[in-house]
């Protein structure tokens, strides 16, 4: 089934990055799923990194949470301590993102065939506006680390999320 396809690729990209490259324990949460029959939404958080998605796989993946919980993951990945989420704490942050969908594009390629990552794009703040597809199905996995919440989403267009 196609959602416990990417549910698991989620979960197993991030426990993979998170222990290795953070050292950091995490909890999976709650999964929330999307049909592309209802408007999609981004993210609304104080922090959220995108990659994003084209070839056998088209969409984005997302890396959203409160701000301290992005900067002290870029703190964990750097092992050095922001202040804020700029420079070389936004890079740390985006290359999260970027080795989480990474780890996706490779447990996902023999389903989909070869998928295509964008280099990370930080946006810090909640006053902004991105246009995306209304047209695009979702798979939000919700997570815990000791610092708080966090959640990876993969958004993508034109697939049957049943099958």
């Amino acid at each position: 089934m196609f959602s416990e396809d990417v549910s698991a690729a989620i979960v197993e990209s991030v426990h993979e990055i998170y222990l290795a490259f953070l050292s950091l324990e995490v909890k999976p949460g709650p999964v929330i799923t999307k049909p592309d029959t209802e408007p999609y939404q981004p993210p609304e958080s104080e922090a959220t990194a995108l990659v994003g998605l084209s070839g056998g796989l088209k969409g984005g993946v997302h890396l959203s949470c409160p701000m301290h919980v992005a900067l002290a993951l870029a703190g964990s990945f750097a092992m050095e301590e922001y202040e804020t989420l700029e420079g070389e704490g936004a890079d740390g942050f985006g290359e999260i993102c970027n080795m989480v969908a990474g780890g996706m594009q490779s447990r996902l390629a023999d389903k989909f065939g070869e998928i295509n990552l964008t280099p990370p794009t930080v946006i810090t703040g909640t006053n902004y506006a991105m246009q995306y597809s209304t047209k695009l199905a979702s798979m939000k996995q919700y997570f815990m680390i000791e610092h708080g919440p966090f959640f990876v989403e993969c958004f993508f267009e034109n697939l049957n999320m049943q099958g």
